[in-house]
């Protein structure tokens, strides 16, 4: 069923070839393209890209400081407080050199204590009956504890130094009664192996793993280790008190300055 009001509304309409061409006929065709008679440009919440930011960046930068000079000079208590600030960070950071300077000096008047914690070591090898070897563990690393006799001893001098692999360390023995005392690294130079005692031709170690023979001195004879067995910084107390410690050659005197 048609109302009026529909009858009203098709009876707006054109219909018709003739009608058709007067709505085309307005059209504006650019290249063969229809366009609006107002241009429309297309807007985004972001701002285009200016490929000029890194030239104007100093400018704009001396802008801001001068904006923000003139803006600020005549608020004191702003300026005040960035004085006080400035000032804060630069005395703070000479405090603390200063208390790193005299921690420092304090300290180096203090002297050093006499034996780092976990390094010394009190050994009693008087029941090491003389000839034999020992090995402990000191400070994580085993090491080998030889007393020698005199016999022994005569005996490695006398060994020829055509045999002699690493010529550069000197054997340091200490005295323990009618003997002395030898103590060394209990780890092979070559891969760090830990050589067995009373083998080979010279009676001293020998790594069963690569080989390397070692005399009683812990002079490397045979390869393929190149260095003798390191010595480790020891003295003897009582003739049979062995201590063992960490060389501290730097450190030394450790005196109080007061003392």
């Amino acid at each position: 069923m048609i109302t009026k009001a529909g009858l009203r509304y098709f009876g707006k309409q054109q219909f018709g070839i003739l009608s058709e061409y007067n709505n085309r006929v307005s059209k504006k065709l650019y290249r063969g393209v229809q366009v609006t008679e107002k241009p429309q440009f297309f807007t985004t919440s972001a701002r285009p890209g200016n490929f000029g930011d890194h030239l104007d960046f100093k400018v704009n930068l001396d802008n801001w400081f001068d904006e923000n000079r003139v803006h600020n000079e005549h608020e004191t208590d702003i300026r005040r407080t960035q004085i006080y600030a400035l000032n804060a960070v630069y005395y703070g950071g000479l405090l603390s050199a200063a208390r790193i300077l005299a921690i420092g000096f304090i300290g180096r008047l203090n002297g050093w204590k006499r034996y780092d914690r976990d390094t010394y070591l009190e050994m009693d090898v008087g029941d090491l009956p003389p000839g034999e070897v020992m090995q402990i563990v000191w400070n994580g690393i085993p090491v080998f504890i030889r007393r020698l006799t005199k016999e022994e001893i005569k005996t490695e001098n006398e060994l020829p130094d055509e045999t002699r692999l690493d010529k550069s360390s000197e054997v340091v023995l200490s005295a323990s009664g009618n003997t002395q005392v030898l103590v060394c690294s209990a780890l092979c130079t070559h891969l760090g192996c830990i050589p067995i005692p009373y083998l080979g031709a010279y009676n001293g170690w020998v790594c069963i793993c690569h080989g390397s023979v070692y005399d009683k001195f812990g002079r490397v004879r045979q390869g393929p280790a190149l260095q003798n067995l390191p010595l480790i910084n020891s003295s003897i107390h009582d003739d049979v008190i062995v201590c063992i410690e960490e060389m501290k050659f730097p450190r030394e005197p450790s005196q109080r300055f007061w003392a």
